[in-house]
């Protein structure tokens, strides 16, 4: 079936969590055009650390197509959800915020993804490394993932760095 590309908007489909890469190569398996922007982030565990590529969006990717193709993109796609929808409508992203999109993938080091909301004075609690357990106040906040955390368990004050995933806030 061929069609035009001026027949064709951009779509915001939703994903089950950590399905959309394995729905986006459904997509273009599929020879639907399909968006995911992808951002390197550094995954922190017990033993080590490791650069890993995640969504830009969690649970969402963008899917370039006419009607026929926007329906066949989702059906029969094991993780695809749903396509977000506006005024009973799918939701139709335009072009130049795509590219806006595309443009800042360009540049990674100012895209800052923070699921963490961490600010000056939040009281935070190590949750990685030898001060794991500690609790402390962030007293300074370096670019986008460094911190200064300032611990006072000991019978004087410390201050460390640290990067932003390696902390939890504390209500």
């Amino acid at each position: 079936m061929m069609t035009e590309t001026h027949d064709k908007n951009w779509y915001v489909m939703q994903t089950k969590p950590r399905n959309e890469i394995k729905v986006f190569n459904n997509i273009e398996y599929r020879g639907i055009e399909a968006f995911l922007p992808l951002v390197e982030k550094v995954k922190i565990w017990s033993d080590r650390k490791k650069k890993v590529n995640e969504p830009l969006f969690s649970g969402y990717l963008f899917v370039h197509a006419n009607e026929y193709e926007r329906v066949h993109a989702i059906k029969e796609n094991f993780g695809a959800v749903r396509y977000i929808y506006y005024e009973n409508r799918p939701a139709v992203v335009n072009e130049r915020e795509i590219q806006i999109i595309k443009q800042a993938l360009l540049e990674p080091e100012k895209i800052s993804v923070e699921e963490k909301h961490i600010k000056m004075g939040d009281i935070v609690k190590i949750n990685h490394g030898i001060f794991k357990g500690m609790m402390g106040y962030v007293n300074e906040i370096r670019g986008n993932y460094k911190l200064t955390v300032n611990l006072e368990e000991f019978s004087y004050s410390i201050s460390i760095i640290l990067n932003s995933n390696e902390v939890s806030t504390l209500k």
